[in-house]
This record gives structure tokens, C-alpha cells and sequence, in this order.
């Protein structure tokens, strides 16, 4: 059998998230595989049956194409810590795309990198066969993938996230664990002003909530029940006098 990695959906950009736990962010948007397997002879779809299928990742350097997963200690005494961080490895997902297409998909959203740079992302399925797992069996590669380029940012520079795909929300849809966004941009309408956020609803803010909006609806509810009490005061007063004149008379 042949196997045929897609990347669906490419890597473009992430913010360093340094070397704390706390402040893991996202490579964005996240990378989505999709996997065929086709016959040698005849070309034609296939199914694994008897193996178990992994896909896991690892950082590239784009110049020489070098393993960049792990950092290098600074000193002799100090271990290698992870350059890559998250989720490495992922397990087939069978579902229906954008267009209602059927395939086997592979999604990584928990990828996080520590150090500003340029990267690629490489991925290797692996078979692994179920009668054959004991201690020290090895389990081969049928299929490799290497993503573009994208970068990492640092804090400041960062442009901020993407909206969610089409085909990210399409797997959500159908059970796959990952959440959906609309993205930096999208939360913006003109001028700036902030829309409000609803992934289920349609409805959105008009108002914009300036300061001349805010004190000219405070102005409004100050004005508009002057005239009706000073009636009010009026009219207890004109009734409060006759009475005393009543009074007075008797």
C-alpha cells in the first residue's frame, strides 16, 4: 500500500511563548494532514486494517533542514530543554471536510514554540504493527511531509491570530476537541470598534459605546422626567395649600 500525506491546512505564524509553562501560545493556524491510502498495483483507495497509524512532528530549521525540537543546553551541566512544545503526536481522524468529503485527517492545535525564528514543521507517519509490540521492536516510516516556512514572533511583534477555517470548524462539527476563533481581525469592525463575540449567533453590537453616545443618552434620561415632576411637586403643593385654607375657614 501506498501512503500520501496533504497538509490541509499550513502553519503561517506563532508567538514565542519563552520557556515558562503559564504562557504557551499557539502556533496559528493549526496544521492539518490528510492522509490517503491507495493500492500499489491499481491506484485505488485502500484501508489499513491491521496497523496502527501515528503522525508526529518535529521543528525544522529552513536553511540546512536540521532537527530544531530540542534547544541546546547553555551549559555542560544543564539539560537540553524543548524548543517544540505541546502535543507531538497525533492519531487519525475520520471525517467529512469543508465540502463534505470523506478522509482521514490529522490535527495538531497544542504546538507552541519557545524561540523567535523562522521554522518548518515535518511530520512522519508511522505504521505501527499491533503483533509486534514488544520492548525494543522498531516501527517504520511510510510517509513524510514537510510544512512552508512560517514564523515566530515575539510578543510584540506578533500580528495576532487567525480566524478558525472552514475545515477546522467542519471537524469541530463532527467531535474533533478544538476550539474555533474568529481571529484578531475579525473582532474589529470599522473604525477600530470591537464587535461583539458569539460563535453561535449572528447578532452583533451597533453601538459603538463612544463617550458623546454614553453622555448624550445620560443628558437624555436627566432631561426627560424633569417636566412631569415639577407637575408633580406642583400639583401637591396647589393641594397641600387649599387644604390649609379649608382648615382655616372652619
Amino acid at each position: 500500500m501506498n501512503y500520501t500525506l496533504t497538509i490541509r491546512q499550513q502553519p503561517v505564524a506563532a508567538r514565542a511563548c519563552g520557556f515558562g509553562e503559564r504562557d504557551r501560545r499557539v502556533i496559528d493556524p493549526p496544521p492539518i494532514l490528510e492522509l490517503k491510502i491507495t493500492d500499489k498495483a491499481t491506484g485505488g483507495p485502500e484501508q489499513d486494517h491491521n496497523g496502527m497509524l501515528a503522525l508526529h512532528c518535529t521543528l525544522l530549521n529552513p536553511a540546512n533542514q536540521e532537527d530544531e525540537t530540542q534547544a541546546p543546553s547553555t551549559t555542560a551541566d544543564m539539560q537540553s530543554t524543548r524548543r517544540l512544545m505541546g502535543t507531538l503526536v497525533a492519531s487519525p481522524y475520520q471525517a467529512k471536510d469543508e465540502r463534505g468529503i470523506a478522509g482521514t485527517f490529522f490535527v495538531f492545535p497544542d504546538l507552541s514554540c519557545r524561540a523567535p525564528g523562522r521554522y518548518r514543521l515535518h511530520f512522519k507517519l508511522l505504521r505501527i504493527d499491533p503483533f509486534n509490540m514488544q520492548q525494543g521492536a522498531i516501527h517504520g516510516t511510510v510517509a513524510s511531509i514537510i510544512t512552508d516556512v512560517f514564523n515566530v514572533y515575539t510578543a510584540k511583534d506578533f500580528p495576532g491570530m487567525r480566524a478558525s477555517s472552514a475545515l477546522l470548524k467542519a471537524l469541530r462539527r463532527q467531535g474533533l476537541n478544538v476550539g474555533v476563533k474568529k481571529g484578531s481581525e475579525a473582532r474589529r469592525g470599522k473604525g477600530g470598534r470591537m464587535k461583539k463575540e458569539d460563535s453561535g449567533s449572528s447578532d452583533e453590537d451597533d453601538s459603538d459605546g463612544s463617550a458623546d453616545e454614553r453622555g448624550g443618552m445620560a443628558r437624555r434620561i436627566e432631561s426627560g422626567p424633569a417636566p412631569d415632576a415639577a407637575l408633580n411637586a406642583k400639583k401637591l403643593n396647589g393641594a397641600a395649600g387649599a387644604k390649609k385654607k379649608r382648615r382655616r375657614n372652619s
